[in-house]
This record gives C-alpha cells, sequence and structure tokens, in this order.
C-alpha cells in the first residue's frame, strides 16, 4: 500500500466521502460515541471551498486528514479519513476516524493499519504544537494519549 496523506479532497469525492464517513458499515461499533460527539460538537458536515473538500463540525473547523492509497486502481478517492480539532490548551482531540471497509480490521487490506496510521499522524502534529500534552479520543471515553 502506498498511502498518501493530504488535507483536502478532490470535489468529486463527494460521494465517496459521504459513504465513507456518513455510512461506514462499522459505525455502529461506536454508535453512543458519535451520538456524543454531535451533542457535545454538532453535526460533520462536508464543506466546498476552492481547493477541495474539507469537513466542518457544528460551527468548529476541524482539520482533516484524508488517506489515499495510490496503489488502488479502480478510484482517487480517499481511503481514509481523519477528524481533530483542538479543544482547549492542552488537548487535541480525535473526533472521527473512518476507513474504506476493505481497510478495516477485517478487510482484503487489513495489514495496512490504516486506522492507526491516521492517529498516529495526528499524534505527530499534535506533538508539534506548542501547549498539546494530550490526545484525545472524543468517541471513547476515558482514551487519552499522553504526549
Amino acid at each position: 500500500m502506498n498511502v498518501v496523506l493530504s488535507s483536502r479532497a478532490q470535489k468529486q469525492s463527494r460521494a465517496a466521502l459521504e459513504e465513507l464517513l456518513f455510512f461506514n458499515p462499522r459505525q455502529s461499533l461506536v454508535r453512543q460515541g458519535i451520538v456524543n460527539t454531535l451533542e457535545k460538537f454538532g453535526h460533520p458536515e462536508l464543506v466546498e471551498t476552492a481547493d477541495g473538500l474539507t469537513v466542518r463540525v457544528g460551527v468548529h473547523e476541524a482539520q482533516t486528514l484524508f488517506a489515499y492509497d495510490r496503489d488502488r486502481r479502480k478510484s482517487n478517492d480517499p481511503v481514509g479519513v481523519v477528524v481533530f480539532l483542538r479543544t482547549s490548551p492542552e488537548d487535541m482531540a480525535v473526533m472521527h476516524v473512518a476507513v474504506h471497509p476493505d481497510y478495516a480490521l477485517q478487510g482484503q487490506r487489513a495489514g495496512a493499519g490504516l486506522g492507526i496510521l491516521l492517529v498516529e499522524k495526528v499524534k505527530e502534529i499534535a506533538s508539534r504544537i506548542v501547549g498539546i500534552k494530550r490526545l484525545v479520543f472524543v468517541y471513547r471515553t476515558e482514551v487519552v494519549i499522553r504526549l
């Protein structure tokens, strides 16, 4: 797998991103976490900008990383996404992680560890921001990674 990360997605990937973010077959596993996140931050939406697509969560300008598998011949659509934002002077929150079913734990490309790769990249970004001490997973209570 040849993974490339980007903060933008192409406008023509809207349908694939909606499927990945809003209709992911594994979202039932974290249903309560999704409900809690929606109550706390608002609903996510795909926003079209001059550069492509990004994700906004309620009134928050969330940061987004999209993962592309350049070895995937069928499509140039993202195969993974992570949405995160700074929620306090010391905390960066991972609000949403989604991977294409082929890259999930039971998928054809499960060995790629795409979800972990996305979280590790957010951890790397957070560690470079002055003041950030923790990476908090909003979906799972009590899951915190200290930086």
